[in-house]
Protein backbone atom coordinates (compact mmCIF):
# COMPACT_ATOMS: atom_id res chain seq x y z
CA UNK A 1 0.00 0.00 0.00
CA UNK A 2 1.66 3.64 -0.83
CA UNK A 3 2.44 5.67 2.19
CA UNK A 4 -1.00 6.38 4.17
CA UNK A 5 0.29 10.36 4.42
CA UNK A 6 1.61 10.77 0.94
CA UNK A 7 1.71 15.00 -0.12
CA UNK A 8 0.72 15.31 -3.78
CA UNK A 9 1.75 18.43 -5.65
CA UNK A 10 -1.87 19.47 -5.16
CA UNK A 11 -2.60 18.59 -1.60
CA UNK A 12 -2.31 15.65 1.13
CA UNK A 13 -3.55 12.39 -0.36
CA UNK A 14 -4.77 9.82 2.30
CA UNK A 15 -4.38 6.22 1.84
CA UNK A 16 -6.67 3.87 3.99
CA UNK A 17 -7.03 -0.14 3.67
CA UNK A 18 -10.14 -1.15 4.67
CA UNK A 19 -13.25 1.48 5.01
CA UNK A 20 -16.62 1.69 5.14
CA UNK A 21 -16.84 4.22 1.90
CA UNK A 22 -14.35 6.71 1.00
CA UNK A 23 -17.52 9.45 0.80
CA UNK A 24 -17.78 8.50 4.39
CA UNK A 25 -14.42 8.61 5.84
CA UNK A 26 -14.12 11.88 3.58
CA UNK A 27 -17.20 13.44 5.42
CA UNK A 28 -15.74 12.18 8.77
CA UNK A 29 -12.38 14.50 8.11
CA UNK A 30 -14.09 17.39 7.24
CA UNK A 31 -15.04 17.09 10.59
CA UNK A 32 -11.95 18.36 12.16
CA UNK A 33 -10.58 21.30 10.54
CA UNK A 34 -8.13 22.94 8.75
CA UNK A 35 -9.43 20.48 6.48
CA UNK A 36 -5.92 19.84 4.86
CA UNK A 37 -6.57 16.41 3.02
CA UNK A 38 -6.96 16.49 -0.90
CA UNK A 39 -8.35 13.33 -1.36
CA UNK A 40 -9.21 9.90 0.24
CA UNK A 41 -8.13 6.52 -0.88
CA UNK A 42 -9.15 2.94 -0.19
CA UNK A 43 -7.92 -0.56 -0.74
CA UNK A 44 -11.37 -1.92 -0.24
CA UNK A 45 -14.88 -0.37 0.78
CA UNK A 46 -16.85 -2.54 2.73
CA UNK A 47 -20.31 -0.20 2.12
CA UNK A 48 -19.32 1.20 -0.82
CA UNK A 49 -22.59 2.92 -3.40
CA UNK A 50 -23.12 4.91 -6.65
CA UNK A 51 -26.06 6.67 -7.27
CA UNK A 52 -29.64 5.66 -5.56
CA UNK A 53 -27.60 3.82 -3.12
CA UNK A 54 -26.56 1.24 -5.66
CA UNK A 55 -23.76 -1.03 -4.34
CA UNK A 56 -20.35 -0.46 -6.01
CA UNK A 57 -18.15 -4.45 -6.02
CA UNK A 58 -14.70 -4.23 -5.69
CA UNK A 59 -12.19 -6.91 -4.19
CA UNK A 60 -9.29 -5.60 -1.98
CA UNK A 61 -6.37 -3.57 -3.93
CA UNK A 62 -7.87 -4.28 -7.41
CA UNK A 63 -9.56 -0.66 -7.83
CA UNK A 64 -9.26 3.08 -7.31
CA UNK A 65 -11.26 3.87 -4.90
CA UNK A 66 -11.35 7.72 -4.08
CA UNK A 67 -12.95 10.67 -2.68
CA UNK A 68 -12.05 14.16 -3.67
CA UNK A 69 -12.58 16.57 -1.27
CA UNK A 70 -13.25 19.75 -3.25
CA UNK A 71 -14.14 23.28 -1.64
CA UNK A 72 -17.17 25.39 -2.69
CA UNK A 73 -18.13 28.80 -2.55
CA UNK A 74 -21.44 28.87 -1.49
CA UNK A 75 -23.01 30.08 -4.59
CA UNK A 76 -21.72 27.43 -6.18
CA UNK A 77 -23.12 24.52 -4.12
CA UNK A 78 -26.79 24.44 -5.94
CA UNK A 79 -24.43 23.08 -8.88
CA UNK A 80 -22.51 20.58 -7.01
CA UNK A 81 -23.83 18.23 -9.68
CA UNK A 82 -22.27 19.47 -12.38
CA UNK A 83 -18.52 18.18 -10.58
CA UNK A 84 -20.03 14.73 -12.89
CA UNK A 85 -18.53 16.06 -16.03
CA UNK A 86 -15.16 17.58 -14.40
CA UNK A 87 -14.99 14.54 -12.69
CA UNK A 88 -15.60 12.42 -15.84
CA UNK A 89 -13.32 14.26 -18.19
CA UNK A 90 -10.71 14.29 -15.09
CA UNK A 91 -10.71 10.24 -15.43
CA UNK A 92 -10.73 9.85 -19.04
CA UNK A 93 -7.89 12.13 -18.78
CA UNK A 94 -5.86 10.23 -16.83
CA UNK A 95 -6.66 7.17 -17.88
CA UNK A 96 -5.20 8.11 -21.23
CA UNK A 97 -2.33 9.32 -19.78
CA UNK A 98 -1.50 6.79 -17.59
CA UNK A 99 -2.81 3.66 -19.53
CA UNK A 100 -3.22 4.54 -22.99
CA UNK A 101 -7.02 3.40 -22.26
CA UNK A 102 -9.99 6.04 -24.57
CA UNK A 103 -13.31 5.85 -22.69
CA UNK A 104 -17.03 7.05 -23.45
CA UNK A 105 -19.70 8.77 -21.01
CA UNK A 106 -23.21 7.74 -20.06
CA UNK A 107 -24.94 10.31 -17.99
CA UNK A 108 -25.19 10.99 -15.46
CA UNK A 109 -21.92 9.19 -13.82
CA UNK A 110 -20.77 6.19 -16.52
CA UNK A 111 -17.15 5.84 -17.50
CA UNK A 112 -17.39 3.24 -20.27
CA UNK A 113 -15.10 1.24 -22.94
CA UNK A 114 -16.86 -0.38 -25.46
CA UNK A 115 -20.58 0.18 -23.45
CA UNK A 116 -19.18 -1.45 -20.57
CA UNK A 117 -18.67 0.36 -17.29
CA UNK A 118 -15.00 1.19 -16.34
CA UNK A 119 -15.54 3.41 -13.57
CA UNK A 120 -18.13 4.91 -11.59
CA UNK A 121 -18.76 8.72 -10.33
CA UNK A 122 -20.37 9.95 -7.45
CA UNK A 123 -21.06 14.00 -6.39
CA UNK A 124 -22.43 14.78 -2.68
CA UNK A 125 -22.00 17.87 -0.89
CA UNK A 126 -21.64 18.10 3.09
CA UNK A 127 -20.30 21.01 5.46
CA UNK A 128 -17.12 21.26 7.65
CA UNK A 129 -17.33 22.13 11.15
CA UNK A 130 -16.96 25.53 10.21
CA UNK A 131 -20.11 25.57 7.96
CA UNK A 132 -18.57 25.85 4.40
CA UNK A 133 -19.44 23.60 1.72
CA UNK A 134 -17.53 21.01 0.13
CA UNK A 135 -18.12 18.80 -3.10
CA UNK A 136 -17.23 14.78 -1.86
CA UNK A 137 -16.15 13.68 -5.77
CA UNK A 138 -16.66 9.79 -5.54
CA UNK A 139 -14.50 7.78 -8.08
CA UNK A 140 -14.69 4.41 -8.46
CA UNK A 141 -12.13 2.63 -11.31
CA UNK A 142 -11.81 -1.23 -12.19
CA UNK A 143 -7.97 -1.64 -12.70
CA UNK A 144 -6.88 -5.38 -12.17
CA UNK A 145 -10.38 -7.57 -11.89
CA UNK A 146 -10.04 -10.40 -14.37
CA UNK A 147 -13.81 -11.47 -13.17
CA UNK A 148 -16.75 -10.05 -11.73
CA UNK A 149 -19.88 -10.80 -10.00
CA UNK A 150 -22.50 -12.80 -12.33
CA UNK A 151 -24.54 -10.16 -12.22
CA UNK A 152 -22.99 -7.56 -13.46
CA UNK A 153 -20.21 -9.93 -15.49
CA UNK A 154 -21.26 -8.76 -19.30
CA UNK A 155 -21.75 -4.84 -18.34
CA UNK A 156 -18.96 -4.39 -16.20
CA UNK A 157 -14.77 -3.95 -17.58
CA UNK A 158 -11.31 -3.07 -16.14
CA UNK A 159 -8.40 -1.52 -17.27
CA UNK A 160 -6.31 -4.90 -16.55
CA UNK A 161 -9.16 -6.52 -19.69
CA UNK A 162 -9.21 -3.42 -21.84
CA UNK A 163 -5.12 -2.91 -21.75
CA UNK A 164 -3.31 -5.92 -20.31
CA UNK A 165 -1.83 -3.34 -18.05
CA UNK A 166 -1.62 -3.81 -14.14
CA UNK A 167 -2.11 -0.41 -13.92
CA UNK A 168 -0.90 1.48 -9.93
CA UNK A 169 -3.37 2.85 -8.11
CA UNK A 170 -1.04 5.49 -7.04
CA UNK A 171 0.04 7.16 -10.12
CA UNK A 172 -3.75 7.04 -11.36
CA UNK A 173 -5.30 9.26 -8.22
CA UNK A 174 -2.76 11.75 -8.51
CA UNK A 175 -3.78 12.37 -12.27
CA UNK A 176 -7.39 12.34 -11.37
CA UNK A 177 -6.38 14.87 -8.83
CA UNK A 178 -4.62 17.15 -11.04
CA UNK A 179 -6.57 16.75 -14.01
CA UNK A 180 -9.53 17.53 -11.37
CA UNK A 181 -7.75 20.30 -10.69
CA UNK A 182 -7.54 21.43 -14.56
CA UNK A 183 -11.06 21.16 -15.11
CA UNK A 184 -12.52 22.75 -11.97
CA UNK A 185 -10.81 25.87 -13.28
CA UNK A 186 -12.56 25.07 -16.61
CA UNK A 187 -15.74 24.98 -14.94
CA UNK A 188 -15.31 27.93 -12.76
CA UNK A 189 -13.94 29.94 -15.18
CA UNK A 190 -16.38 29.38 -18.30
CA UNK A 191 -19.14 27.42 -16.92
CA UNK A 192 -20.70 23.74 -17.27
CA UNK A 193 -21.40 24.73 -21.61
CA UNK A 194 -16.93 24.88 -21.52
CA UNK A 195 -16.80 21.34 -20.06
CA UNK A 196 -19.73 19.65 -21.48
CA UNK A 197 -17.79 21.03 -25.15
CA UNK A 198 -15.45 18.12 -24.09
CA UNK A 199 -17.81 15.65 -22.41
CA UNK A 200 -20.21 15.68 -25.55
CA UNK A 201 -17.86 13.84 -28.20
CA UNK A 202 -17.59 10.98 -25.68
CA UNK A 203 -21.09 10.61 -24.54
CA UNK A 204 -22.97 7.93 -25.43
CA UNK A 205 -26.23 8.46 -23.17
CA UNK A 206 -28.66 8.92 -26.75
CA UNK A 207 -30.88 5.77 -27.56
CA UNK A 208 -30.48 4.42 -23.91
CA UNK A 209 -33.21 3.49 -22.02
CA UNK A 210 -34.36 5.29 -18.48
CA UNK A 211 -36.44 5.38 -15.61
CA UNK A 212 -37.72 8.23 -13.76
CA UNK A 213 -38.12 8.70 -9.99
CA UNK A 214 -42.03 8.51 -11.07
CA UNK A 215 -41.27 4.85 -12.61
CA UNK A 216 -42.23 6.26 -16.01
CA UNK A 217 -39.53 5.47 -18.65
CA UNK A 218 -37.76 6.91 -21.88
CA UNK A 219 -35.19 7.02 -24.50
CA UNK A 220 -32.62 9.59 -24.16
CA UNK A 221 -31.95 12.07 -26.75
CA UNK A 222 -28.85 13.35 -25.11
CA UNK A 223 -27.74 15.62 -22.53
CA UNK A 224 -28.84 19.47 -22.12
CA UNK A 225 -26.64 22.73 -21.95
CA UNK A 226 -27.52 22.88 -18.04
CA UNK A 227 -26.37 18.74 -17.67
CA UNK A 228 -29.53 17.35 -17.43
CA UNK A 229 -31.33 14.64 -19.06
CA UNK A 230 -33.23 14.93 -22.05
CA UNK A 231 -35.81 11.68 -22.53
CA UNK A 232 -38.73 11.56 -24.49
CA UNK A 233 -41.30 10.09 -22.88
CA UNK A 234 -44.91 8.72 -24.60
CA UNK A 235 -43.76 11.01 -27.50
CA UNK A 236 -43.36 14.14 -25.33
CA UNK A 237 -39.27 15.19 -24.64
CA UNK A 238 -38.91 16.34 -21.13
CA UNK A 239 -35.66 17.18 -18.83
CA UNK A 240 -34.37 15.29 -15.99
CA UNK A 241 -32.13 16.05 -12.94
CA UNK A 242 -32.51 12.52 -11.38
CA UNK A 243 -33.24 9.29 -13.69
CA UNK A 244 -31.49 5.82 -13.95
Amino acid sequence: MPNPYAMSELGLIVYSGTVTSTQELARELLQTPPVLVRAVVAEHQTAGRGRFGNRWYDSPGESLLMTLLVPLHPAELPQAAELAFVLALATADALREQAALEVQFKWSNDVLVAGRKLAGILIETAHDARGAPWALAGVGVNLLQRDFPQEIRERATSVLLETGVALPIEPLAQAILRYTDRWMQVWRQEGLPAVLQSWRPRDTTAGQRYRLPSGETGIAQGVSDTGELVLEVDGTLRTASSAE
